[in-house]
């Protein structure tokens, strides 16, 4: 069912007279982006957090089951007519299985819908709302993450690289907003360090770009203020990290995009092998040290940053919390719960890495297993 006719399909159980009421009133909007701000080093503890990578397998290993619940609710303060909200919410990749999902839902429609290849978010639409009536939606997933070692090394890529397939054009080596590849700056600093590089192979130059940003943007948190911006007065937190670095590969042909997780992003760059294969590779560029591998239980919320949202105009970088109502606005609520679980059989230690949502839109760690010290929170 396409959006028009699921929104449709809401709207007509309200009859008439509340479509009437909804195409007079002027409607009113929430928009919140999630936090993306962690720069906190990590000490991995060699078990949970690996502090090297595995010598004897490669692959996607160490599977880590997870309980998730995410969705909104809404609770009336008054009349309110054309209710519709949405939330990221996690799709497959190679390193993140979804297992099943069930969507509760109360005095409304919901579903989940996609958008592009690495994002999806939760949807609601409800006729209205009165106040001290709730309209919630949550989805309920049971996940399997992993850590991913599949020993990239340089040798494995050919230096003269054949092109993408066209839809990895298409997204990953262009503008993206905040992503300015194109601006003379991102140029001039990308050509300077080529120029320094006695190598032009595309993982060495990878490797540059990656430690250039490392060295030369000083860990600052705040909001996003695009890669030019954070070129210009060198701070930044781990989106405007990322950002560098995706905005340089993709100024030389490598294409590039931004992996996003709770309060935390990196950047994966994209080589094809000496067999033909394309591979996503990992560069953490800020938080954890690994370029090429990834050594933590990490739910991956959204892949990509070049994004058509139904409700924005404008491409999108990261998907929001969104909310639509018209007349008296309801209380908001964005919801998500992250859970290990012992594994199969068991009924001992699940692991560290629980965590919720709270109200600002951050992601915290809960409960009190004693290895959440190694974890990010905030």
């Amino acid at each position: 069912m396409d959006r028009r006719h699921f929104l449709g399909a809401a709207c007509a159980l309200a009859g008439g007279a509340v479509l009437a009421s909804r195409r007079q009133a002027e409607p009113e909007f929430f928009t919140r982006l999630p936090a993306t701000h962690s720069v906190i080093p990590v000490v991995g503890d060699g078990k949970w957090i690996w502090t090297e990578p595995p010598k004897n397998q490669t692959g996607y290993l160490e599977p880590r089951s997870y309980d998730l619940n995410i969705g909104v609710e809404l609770q009336g303060e008054g009349s309110a007519t054309g209710i519709e909200a949405s939330t990221p919410v996690p799709v497959a990749h190679p390193e993140q299985a979804i297992d099943d999902v069930q969507i509760d839902a109360e005095n409304c429609q919901a579903k989940i819908q996609t958008l592009g290849e690495g994002a999806a978010q939760l949807v609601l639409a409800a006729p209205g709302i009165v106040r001290g009536q709730i309209v919630r939606a949550v989805a309920r997933y049971r996940l399997t993450l992993k850590k991913q070692y599949l020993a990239f090394e340089r040798d494995q890529f050919p230096a003269e690289q054949p092109e993408p397939p066209v839809e990895i054009r298409k997204l990953y080596l262009h503008d993206s907003p905040g992503i300015q590849t194109s601006s003379p700056l991102v140029r001039k600093l990308s050509a300077a360090l080529r120029a320094e590089s006695s190598q032009v192979h595309p993982w060495d130059l990878a490797t540059k770009f990656y430690s250039w940003g490392r060295e030369h943007i000083e860990p600052k948190r705040g909001p996003f203020i695009g890669v030019v911006n954070a070129l210009r007065r060198r701070t930044g937190d781990c989106e405007e990290l990322a950002g560098v670095f995706v905005a340089l590969c993709r100024s030389i042909g490598i294409p590039a995009r931004l992996v996003w997780v709770p309060n935390h992003n990196w950047a994966e760059f994209y080589l094809t092998n000496d067999a033909g294969q394309g591979h996503w590779i990992p560069a953490h560029t800020s938080c954890y040290s690994w370029f090429g591998w990834t050594g933590v239980h990490e739910l991956v919320i959204q892949k990509g940053d070049r994004l058509s949202v139904p409700y924005e105009a404008k491409l999108q970088r990261l998907i929001a919390d969104w909310g639509q109502w018209s007349g008296k606005k309801p209380k908001m609520r964005f919801i998500a719960d992250l859970k290990p679980l012992p594994p199969d059989g068991q009924t001992d230690d699940a692991g560290p890495g629980a965590r919720s949502k709270h109200e600002s839109g951050e992601w915290k760690l809960a409960g009190d297993h004693p290895m959440q010290r190694y974890m990010r929170s905030g």
